[in-house]
């Protein structure tokens, strides 16, 4: 069977069934780590039967440092999808974008290959994304065709549009504390800008209803939407079922059609990856 036709027989399914039918749609997560504070809890077997029993078919990890994703990927290479941080050691946050060293340090790594992009990086202000050394890891990015995942405001997203052509951004948390307006004015404004929603579900469904801003955004915006989770510190593994049932949720109120490619298929597309 073709894609179109794969793709017209599961719209037809999924709107032949109720909201908690939908909920069983399969999830890439588009933002986890395995950072070393979680390495003594959880094993890589227990992170991927964790993923497994949650319906999760693909993650994009990011760890500090990288080898929490490289056990990972090694342990399930076809569910686990590699993303490249550049933190290590003593270099975090709020030094990575004015450390000399972190322009080699990715440019070696992504030699290696089997990375999808470079991320989740975080950029508190509009001077960190305008640093020589930010522009040197987002030109490694956009000329290797790759994905960076950015932890930012809208006005830092503008900034590296401005000073790298051809790079694409995939929008943490859809920016954070920036308000559905604001969100859907920047991804009018930039292309290439793709988002995940890790940590707004709680603005995106308040109370089990879909928010009328949130929901014409995501409708809107079908095409360029991914789910994450955000396992940013070791106790959200034990709830990780929960987050990933919290997004079903509200995926389950949107069309059929924009509820699946969010849960799965944009990033699938994206990152050149079958739905098993």
């Amino acid at each position: 069977m073709d894609r179109r036709r794969r793709a017209a027989l599961l719209a037809l399914l999924l709107g032949s069934m109720p909201a908690a039918a939908q909920e069983l749609l399969p999830i890439f997560d588009t933002h986890a780590h395995y950072s070393s504070p979680a390495w003594g809890q959880y094993d890589a077997a227990a992170v991927l039967k964790i993923f497994a029993a949650a319906g999760v078919t693909h993650a994009i990890v990011s760890s500090t440092p990288d080898e929490g994703t490289q056990r990972l990927k090694a342990a399930d290479p076809g569910r686990i999808v590699a993303m490249l941080r550049p933190y290590r050691e003593d270099i975090g946050p709020n030094e990575w974008s004015r450390d000399a060293a972190s322009v080699a340090y990715v440019a070696e790594r992504l030699a290696r290959g089997g990375y999808v992009g470079v991320g989740e990086v975080h950029l508190y202000d509009r001077a960190a994304a305008d640093t020589e050394v930010l522009r040197g890891v987002a030109r490694l990015v956009a000329e290797r065709g790759l994905v960076m995942h950015v932890h930012s405001d809208a006005e830092a997203i503008a900034v590296l549009f401005a000073h790298t052509p051809g790079l694409r951004i995939l929008w943490a948390h859809a920016g954070l504390g920036v308000a559905a307006e604001e969100v859907a004015a920047t991804m009018a404004r930039h292309p290439d800008l793709l988002m995940e929603v890790a940590l707004r579900a709680g603005e995106i469904a308040p109370g089990g209803r879909l928010d009328p801003l949130w929901h014409e955004l995501l409708v809107r915006n079908a095409d360029r939407v991914m789910i994450g989770t955000d396992t940013w510190v070791t106790p959200r593994w034990s709830i990780y079922p929960e987050i990933v049932a919290e997004h079903r949720r509200w995926l389950g109120l949107l069309p059929p059609e924009a509820a699946a490619k969010i849960a799965h298929a944009n990033a699938e597309r994206l990152f050149g990856l079958p739905n098993p």
